[in-house]
């Protein structure tokens, strides 16, 4: 039916996102989350880029697995050291495999490369989305920020993006990892205001592991309400129970968006498979 349909087919809906393991990791580990995930049905499968195009090869490799499964896959991209020529061959890799999909991203500059090099073909992501929409047949997703980009100087601001891509074709907003459920909907609210009628899907990231969260809520710029602060500050020392915790925080997440009328969610897997599949049964997003 395609990604876009499904959606709006669909009262309420997820979708999954994997990384492939490292170079010198077996890919084992990520393969053995999506066979086990698989069978909860996503609307599509998400797949992570490296830093750098570093782990691009197993990217598509991945991605490659997860559309032999029958399952809508999106290959993400990033601007980070792309040049016409390379977003090309990656195109037509994908498209040789059956995948139509992609998630359009600037990137982070990866260490040891500096920001001119990083980005000397294209500078923001809705230069990639120009390029990749010459491209007939593809899907472009692309990402929203509830708490705005890192480097974004406002909300407003990153809101006009969001409408530039949309006029660029964008298909499909993913909204990065947040964990202030207001911002969530302020967002929603915004975007209804402003006309934007692109779909978007809520990204949801599990809490399984305090040291985890606070880095990652430091490189978004994200905050960490009150709720999930006591979490990290009563079970930050007890590994069990703050998974427990850090699981019921996501439902209970997943739960408030959707008496909101917010009900398609993209959960980040960090290919973890029992953890997500208890976030999609608890949240009643599939049944037991």
């Amino acid at each position: 039916m395609g990604i876009i349909r499904q959606l709006a087919a669909k009262e309420s809906a997820f979708s999954l996102e994997f990384f492939p393991p490292k170079k010198d990791m077996p890919m084992s580990t990520v393969y053995f989350a999506i066979d086990r995930l698989a069978v909860r049905q996503p609307v599509f499968v998400s797949v992570t880029y490296g830093a750098g195009g570093g782990n691009r090869d197993r990217t598509l490799e991945v991605v490659s697995r997860v559309s032999s499964m029958g399952l809508d896959a999106i290959a993400h991209l990033t601007c980070v050291g792309a040049t016409p020529a390379t977003i090309s061959e990656i195109l037509d890799t994908l498209e040789a495999k059956g995948v139509r999909n992609v998630l359009a991203l600037r990137g982070d500059v990866p260490a040891g490369m500096d920001r001119e090099t990083a980005f000397t073909h294209y500078r923001h992501a809705t230069d990639l989305i120009a390029e990749i929409k010459k491209r007939p047949g593809f899907i472009v997703a692309a990402a929203a920020y509830p708490e705005a980009h890192v480097e974004s100087p406002s909300l407003e601001q990153d809101i006009e993006y969001m409408k530039l891509k949309a006029e660029l074709g964008v298909d499909l907003f993913i909204t990065q990892l947040c964990f202030d459920t207001g911002a969530v909907i302020n967002l929603y609210e915004r975007l209804y205001k402003e006309g934007v009628k692109t779909p978007v899907v809520t990204g949801i990231m599990p809490v399984l592991n305090p040291n985890q969260i606070i880095r990652m809520a430091l490189l978004s710029a994200c905050s960490i309400p009150a709720p999930l602060s006591k979490i990290i500050s009563r079970y930050g020392e007890q590994p069990e129970e703050f998974k427990k915790a850090g699981l019921d925080y996501a439902v209970r997440q997943i739960a408030l968006l959707m008496e909101h009328g917010i009900n398609k969610f993209h959960l980040y897997t960090m290919n973890k498979a029992e953890e997500i599949d208890q976030i999609l049964i608890h949240s009643g997003l599939v049944k037991r």
